[in-house]
């Protein structure tokens, strides 16, 4: 006989990590958040997955209308209406009505647990979602007592044990039967559910991140951290950035920067695909030129690449490289381009959301390449010591899926060999781009500021952009040594 999963996922990969599978088969798990933490978002998310896997589902609303609920689920593309119309799919409307007296607690209970039956029966469903459960104190179960109340969610908790129905319960904060325990509330279903996740708005140098941790989870094991999560248009997602680690296997194959004294300096060959480069150096050295060349290298060899610009418009990086010679725009072209351009607006999002919104976007591309131009912009709002974490963060992620990363770094006139970012023990490489003006002449110059395990330049050399590319003066002989850190 198979044995029946000990958990079902959310549909939300992210929390699935952290919970190590998925929420308890069978048992009520309560999301807890005040206003705006997306409790019924995650909620819907979970009775939608079921959905889409041929199951039948039961909502009950205590707070909202389920014609409030079906469309806000549509705006995010949520789809509630094909399970409504094919009868997978009961919604029951649980709100209380004012207007009536509810002086008869174990009799109304007893009429909300029979129309959730019902429910159940007709739609042959083994999941629920029940939102907004603490709005149910409006009805008064034999008395305002806390021990009464919880009395009463005891029996509702244990219903739905008893009944075998994997449940999602949505809970507000601010109640008023919480206890107040060391500075935090101990809420009463927080104790009765079998496992318990939390949301919150974080507020950081005016920029608003919202966190989301599992308090608790019996009888199976669990991330206790505080993790990341994002609410729009495409829903709710999550993603466990806090936990990732370097256990890919390093490859032995090399990647060819798409400019050949480069290539010399790094050994002939180039760097080892999977690696992270970082290219630094003040304004007007070809920073983004060096990353647009290892770009159309990438694409010539069938790779996939997608450059996230954070200051510049696809069009107009596009037209920019023409004039050193390099045509991308065919790499742009046919069902599935090789060459993903995608402009990444980032000026009023906190540290955590531009983090979660790179990754997403990855994971929507499975790109080979990664190129982050300007890697800088990504912490104009982030407070000093939270970027370089970030980036350290971003740069670990990239790695362990094997993506080729690189990264353009915009230094300062008066810094031009002084790097603030403080990633340099992520980055395989690290070359540095400046500018000299010597009797009325600009001189551009490129170093190797590391290559991990390759045979790299300990020259200083010179180098031009011009309609041909981009062209390293190696005249002198590319003399090398072997990189590391």
């Amino acid at each position: 006989m198979e044995e029946e999963p000990s958990t079902v996922a959310t549909g939300v990969e992210g929390l699935d990590f952290v919970l190590q599978g998925g929420i308890p088969a069978r048992r009520p798990t309560l999301v807890r958040g005040g206003p705006g933490t997306g409790k019924t978002v995650l909620a819907t998310t979970f009775l939608t997955s079921v959905l889409q896997s041929g199951h039948g589902a039961v909502l009950a609303t205590c707070d909202e209308s389920p014609d409030s609920l079906k469309l806000h689920a549509r705006s995010l593309g949520l789809d509630l209406d094909s399970g409504l119309a094919d009868g997978r799919l009961r919604i029951v409307d649980l709100r209380p009505d004012h207007s009536e007296d509810h002086s008869g607690g174990d009799l109304d209970l007893s009429v909300i647990l029979a129309r959730l039956e019902h429910a159940l029966q007709v739609t042959g469903a083994q999941h629920m979602m029940v939102d907004a459960v603490d709005a149910l104190q409006a009805l008064d179960f034999g008395g305002v007592s806390a021990v009464s109340l919880r009395s009463q969610l005891v029996r509702v908790f244990d219903w739905i044990r008893e009944r075998g129905v994997t449940t999602i319960l949505t809970a507000g904060c601010g109640n008023s039967q919480s206890n107040r325990s060391e500075g935090m509330d101990v809420y009463i279903e927080d104790y009765i559910a079998d496992c318990v996740i939390h949301l919150e708005q974080a507020l950081s140098n005016r920029r608003m991140t919202r966190l989301l941790r599992v308090v608790k989870r019996r009888g199976h094991p669990h991330d206790s951290n505080a993790f990341p999560y994002l609410i729009d248009e495409q829903g709710f997602y999550a993603a466990p950035v806090t936990r990732w680690r370097l256990g890919r296997e390093p490859s032995s194959e090399h990647i060819s920067t798409g400019i050949s004294g480069l290539d010399a300096m790094l050994g002939g060959s180039g760097p080892y695909l999977g690696s992270a480069l970082m290219f630094s150096g003040p304004s007007g050295t070809g920073k983004t030129t060096f990353a647009a060349a290892f770009a159309g290298a990438a694409c010539a060899a069938g790779r996939r690449v997608l450059v996230l610009s954070f200051e510049e418009g696809a069009a107009e990086l596009l037209r920019n490289q023409r004039s050193v010679g390099l045509d991308l725009e065919p790499f742009t072209q046919g069902d599935q381009p090789l060459l993903q351009m995608q402009p990444v607006m980032a000026s009023e999002l906190g540290q955590e959301e531009h983090l979660l919104r790179v990754v997403r976007t990855v994971e929507a591309h499975g790109p080979d390449v990664v190129i982050l131009d300007p890697v800088n912009a990504l912490l104009r709002n982030t407070a000093m010591d939270e970027g370089p974490e970030m980036l350290l963060r971003l740069f670990s992620l990239l790695k362990e899926k094997g993506v080729t990363t690189v990264a353009t770094e915009l230094l300062t006139d008066d810094h031009e060999s002084s790097s603030r970012l403080n990633v340099s023990s992520m980055l395989d490489v690290w070359v540095k781009l400046r500018r000299d003006e010597v009797a009325n002449r600009l001189y551009r110059r490129i170093t190797l500021a590391k290559a991990r395990g390759l045979p790299t330049s300990d020259r200083v050399c010179e180098f031009e952009l011009s309609a041909d590319g981009v062209t390293i003066d190696n005249s002198g002989g590319v003399q090398t040594k072997m990189g590391g850190d």
